[in-house]
């Protein structure tokens, strides 16, 4: 559960504040990486002492690992057009 809701948290949390202060702080990206490693790891620490956990995520599990390393390729090489994905060097998407 971590493996999603790290890199979740941070980018919710960076991009509603870098949208109020208009300005990025190295401080505050790494307190946010912090809480959400915090939070990534307590929720993941919860499931995993809950009563036992049902026989399909044994199958799930890996499918969405699966999953999330194929959008981070796609995403690699065929990234959308949108400002995150933009490299500031180039000024182009993706690995040329």
């Amino acid at each position: 559960m971590a493996v999603y809701l790290i890199p979740i948290i941070t980018g919710l949390v960076f991009y509603a504040y870098t949208a109020i202060t208009g300005e990025e702080i190295l401080i505050v990206d790494i307190f946010i990486f912090l809480v959400a490693i915090i939070v990534g790891q307590l929720t993941s620490y919860k499931i995993m002492i809950s009563s036992k956990l049902p026989e399909y995520t044994k199958f799930i599990s890996p499918i969405f690992i699966i999953l999330l390393a194929l959008i981070l390729m796609l995403s690699t090489f065929y990234p959308p057009h949108l400002p995150i994905f933009l490299d500031g060097n180039t000024g182009t998407y993706g690995i040329p």
